[in-house]
Order: C-alpha cells, then structure tokens, then sequence
C-alpha cells in the first residue's frame, strides 16, 4: 500500500514530536541536576558555618550558671535585711574591685580608700572622731550569701605614710569571712559594700555585682 502525501507528513510531525521530546527531557535532567549541585553547595556552607559558630559561641560553663545563682539581687539584699534583721539606715558604702592585697591571708583586711568612698554619712559623728584619733571598734559583716559572720570585723582608719591617703579597713577576722565565701570572692570580683544599723550597731553586707 502506498503512502499519501499526507502520511508522510504525519509521520514527519511524529518524528519532530519524538525528537523534541527526547530534547525537552534531557534539558529538565540537566537543570535538575544543577538545582541539586546549587543545593548540596549550600548544606556544606551551612555546616562549615554552623561549626564556626559552634566554636565562637560556647554555652556558659557550670561554673559560670553556680556563680550567676549564688548572686544575690539588690532587692532580696535589703529584704532580708529589713525583714529578717530588722536592720535600718541602708546606705551604699563602696564599690570597689577585689585586689590580691585585700585576699592576702599576711593582710588580713578589706580595704575601702576614702576618696572612693560613696559617702561617710554611715558613721556617726562619734565614730568618725573616733577613728580619726586612731581608735576601731567592732562591726557586723553580712556576706554575699546573706550569712551573717560568727565573728564581729574590726573598723579602723589606716593612713599610709607614703602619700597620705587615707582608707577604712575591715581587718581581725577577715581571713575567715574570706574562706568562707571564697566561691564568690576571687581577685578582681567587683563587690558592693553597704552598710546597716541594727540595735544602734553598726553592721556591713557585702554582695557581689
């Protein structure tokens, strides 16, 4: 049987068709194939970042959670000590850093220099006569854990002959309130010393900031 004209052409349109969509395919292969290399590309940049950061940002330390919970805010500071004291006439001392002079065990003394006092309006007019002429007397120091010391410190006035300067120490049982927040008290610890009345006596707190 013979093919028309028309046959042919049909069988010329098929032919094109076959051949186009073998095309079509191979081109959606090719561009899948990209997408895929494009996609890959970018979980390994992701994880090369990730492992940076990974490296740069690293968790806090137990140590470092224990300190930040041992901290005892302003707040329950002046709670505990109008509430569970009965103490009165709450009024910032000093804020200072810890020195290996003031954690020396030789030393034996918190020193607070005078110059960077806050104010000295926490002292009587007696007291600061007294410890002018040289004399100390006994206080209370509250701890940065609001544990009050067993043993009483004792307040005096140093002058150091050098340069004239004058500071308020803390000295006797220094060593042992020391040891007994040596977590919170290390060299360079920033402290703030407030001072308190009791019954008319004088007492410090000590918090850690």
């Amino acid at each position: 049987m013979k093919s028309t004209p028309q046959d042919s052409q049909t069988r010329r349109k098929r032919d094109h068709s076959a051949a186009m969509g073998y095309n079509k395919e191979a081109e959606d292969e090719y561009y899948l194939k990209k997408i895929q290399e494009l996609v890959n590309k970018k979980m390994e940049l992701l994880a090369v970042q990730q492992e940076k950061d990974s490296k740069t940002l690293k968790p806090p330390t137990v140590n470092t959670k224990m300190n930040s919970k041992r901290k005892v805010s302003t707040r329950r500071l002046k709670n505990f000590i109008t509430t569970e004291m009965n103490g009165k006439d709450m009024t910032v001392v000093i804020n200072k850093k810890l020195y290996e002079s003031d954690l020396l065990e030789s030393q034996n003394r918190l020193s607070m220099p005078m110059k960077q006092l806050k104010t000295d309006e926490f002292l009587t007019e007696n007291e600061k006569q007294d410890l002018e002429n040289g004399k100390e007397f006994e206080v209370g120091l509250l701890g940065p854990t609001l544990r009050l010391h067993q043993k009483p410190m004792v307040m005096k006035m140093w002058r150091l002959k050098s340069t004239g300067r004058r500071s308020y120490v803390l000295k006797t049982n220094w060593n042992e309130f020391v040891k007994e927040n040596e977590k919170e008290m290390k060299r360079h610890s920033k402290i703030q010393v407030w001072s308190f009345r009791k019954d008319n006596r004088l007492f410090f707190a000590l918090s850690c900031v």
